[in-house]
């Protein structure tokens, strides 16, 4: 990675100021193109911002209404054709992308979320590529979020590419997922005087890294889970009404008409020469991180598909759409499996939060539960020191972890399913169907 550590010390030799002014800039920039994502890809497509056409009727667009923040101001100009505050989501999303690019640049190189202990070291070109990978999935998360609340979907467009630029990113920077102290299992402080290096949160936490994960069986492994996030994405049909066995003559009929198309083929054909490559040429170091990144995909992803297939079992209607799942993997496959458990916590806490003000302000009861998980995981980020400190101890249990909280969704499952029959039995018999 000597043309990482080439290039880092090339910018870290730029004054700290100057570089926060370059990452506000940048930042409004990278927000300009969100806003123009947000409005191109989202459920019925708007004409807002000033790379798209403008509605008939409208004033003609200028060079000045492409630069980032001021531009909105001028677009204020088409408030009686999109609305009168049609301009204020757009305009706070590049001034925010330009504050946050440049804070959490220096909140990063200022050493929080490294400092996992008091003597806990990490390297300038481990620090900026942990500042690019999760600038990058910051940003994805943020077309996601603004996407889901508009028109409550999350699209293939995000979550698709963003798994992908994840897995690039694992052979591209020496450090990518979340920090932990190296060398054994520290809990606290470092021994006095010792300082330790951290090192990338990694699929087999807290244990030393088992060789077979390096063998024919773990490229079968990362194969197996890259297919199988092929499969689950592609387009089928999933028809349950008239029977089993019209159920899997519909999906595989469907399937094989829609995923053997030359861009899902292709993507596939992608996949797995990159895990090959990976794993053949990458070395040691690059094959922990890509397989680590694999299994947070596919653990994220099952977390989130079981409590959607249980919930939706239990309420007899769809709890979540499986955008969620898509966009859990993609999350998963940047901060590993680990942290997917401690946004799995959070996020029904925060997404309760904003219904509840959400429904006394509006009325509306609906909530669009991407947005959620996207704040759950930009909080565990944030706060990933303070929350190891409490948090690491218990991936002492090993295999047990995951698998209680693969469980989880079964018990949330069995509860609602009793919460509805007391409903529709003692509280709201009439409306039972």
């Amino acid at each position: 990675m000597n043309w990482w550590e080439n290039l880092v010390d090339l910018w870290v030799s730029l004054s700290m100021s100057v570089r926060l002014i370059l990452l506000f800039l940048l930042g409004t920039v990278v927000g300009g193109q969100l806003n123009r994502a947000v409005y191109r890809w989202t459920w019925v497509p708007k004409n807002y911002d000033p790379w798209s056409k403008p509605l008939p009727g409208a004033p003609s667009r200028s060079i000045f209404d492409k630069v980032p923040v001021f531009g909105w101001l001028g677009l204020a100009r088409e408030s009686k054709l999109h609305g009168t505050a049609h301009w204020v989501q757009p305009f706070f999303v590049e001034l925010g992308c330009g504050f946050f690019f440049a804070w959490y640049y220096h909140w990063l190189v200022d050493g929080e979320l490294a400092s996992i202990t008091i003597n806990t070291a990490m390297s300038q070109g481990a620090i900026h590529s942990l500042f690019v990978q999760h600038i990058v999935l910051i940003s994805l998360m943020v077309i996601a979020t603004f996407v889901d609340f508009d028109s409550r979907t999350i699209p293939d467009l995000v979550t698709i590419p963003g798994f992908v630029i994840g897995l690039v990113l694992c052979w591209l920077l020496p450090f990518v997922g979340l920090p932990i102290p190296g060398g054994p299992p520290y809990f606290g402080l470092a021994p006095a005087g010792r300082s330790i290096e951290a090192v990338p949160l990694n699929a087999a936490t807290l244990d030393a890294w088992p060789a077979w994960f390096n063998g024919p069986w773990g490229l079968a492994i990362g194969l197996f889970l890259v297919v199988g996030w092929w499969i689950a994405l592609s387009p089928k049909i999933v028809w349950t009404k008239w029977g089993m066995a019209k159920f899997f003559r519909y999906l595989i009929a469907s399937f094989v008409r829609y995923a053997f198309r030359w861009f899902y083929l292709t993507l596939l054909a992608f996949l797995v020469l990159f895990v090959a490559a990976a794993w053949l040429w990458g070395g040691p170091a690059t094959w922990q991180m890509v397989f680590t990144s694999l299994l947070g995909m596919a653990f994220a992803g099952m977390l989130i598909w079981m409590v959607r297939f249980f919930a939706s079992f239990a309420m007899g209607q769809e709890a979540m759409g499986f955008g969620d799942v898509t966009l859990m993997c993609m999350i998963g496959a940047y901060i590993g499996w680990q942290p997917v458990m401690v946004i799995f916590f959070l996020a029904p806490f925060i997404a309760c939060v904003f219904a509840i003000i959400n429904y006394l302000l509006t009325g509306d009861a609906y909530l669009a539960y991407g947005p959620y998980l996207c704040i759950g995981t930009l909080v565990t980020m944030v706060f990933w020191a303070k929350i190891w400190q409490q948090y690491g101890p218990l991936l002492g249990l090993g295999i047990w972890l995951p698998a209680l909280f693969l469980a989880l969704p079964i018990v949330l499952g069995v509860m609602l399913t009793v919460w509805v029959w007391i409903k529709f039995t003692f509280i709201y018999p009439k409306e039972a169907k």
